[in-house]
């Protein structure tokens, strides 16, 4: 999966997912909506309501399941716990200001399973051992 994206992230499997765009958000009262997609499909909408958070999925399968394990506690800040192995892929958030001002981030996920850890941590132990051959001789 390459795609222009401007931030890249590499979480695990079973952990959490932060997904950021509060920079986005300011100044916070001209914030009218946050919407955030994964692959172009909408996951999740944010508002606010009398300098209340509101978040709520739009009626679709991929939103009830990104809701039931998303949490928000600012616009623009969605944390999803736990991420499942086929959820990688390029999330974006849209944001739409007052006076029509729209801004959006794309950020570029890769989910990595356990055995890819394993491969990663073998790679580093191979590294070591290796290393530490040409220092002993």
């Amino acid at each position: 999966m390459l795609t222009d994206a401007d931030e890249i992230q590499a979480v695990f499997a079973g952990s959490a997912l932060w997904l950021d765009c509060r920079s986005l958000v300011q100044p916070i009262h001209g914030l009218i909506q946050v919407a955030w997609y994964r692959d172009h499909e909408l996951l999740y909408y944010q508002y606010l309501v009398s300098d209340h958070l509101v978040s709520y999925p739009p009626n679709t399968t991929a939103g009830l399941m990104f809701h039931a394990r998303a949490s928000c506690l600012q616009p623009g800040h969605v944390t999803l716990w736990p991420v499942a192995p086929g959820e990688g892929g390029v999330y974006s958030c849209q944001v739409l200001m007052s006076h029509d001002v729209q801004r959006r981030k794309t950020i570029s996920i890769f989910v990595c399973e356990l055995s890819c850890f394993l491969r990663f941590s073998d790679v580093l132990t191979l590294t070591t051992e290796t290393q530490a051959t040409f220092t002993s001789t």
